[in-house]
């Protein structure tokens, strides 16, 4: 099944349109924590950074657009 990795910023969607195929839910949700950890590390998320392009989750949906799980990034001060 084909799978895909979105990431949801505080203002916008950034939608995976190739998406990937994956043998099973652990080798998913495996390379979904990689790409998580890699993005908290691209984007530190500094109180300095515009918020609207940090990401604050990695959304994983399937073929049929549901969504399977989120993981999070980062969470935005509420000041």
């Amino acid at each position: 099944m084909r799978y895909f990795l979105n990431i949801r910023t505080q203002d916008s969607l950034v939608t995976d349109d190739e998406g990937d195929i994956f043998s099973g839910i652990e080798q998913l949700f495996a390379h979904a924590s990689n790409v998580a950890f890699d993005l908290k590390q691209e984007y530190p998320g500094d109180a300095t950074d515009e918020w609207s392009v940090v990401p604050v989750a990695l959304e994983v949906a399937d073929e049929n657009g549901a969504l399977l799980f989120s993981l999070p990034i980062h969470q935005p001060d509420c000041n």
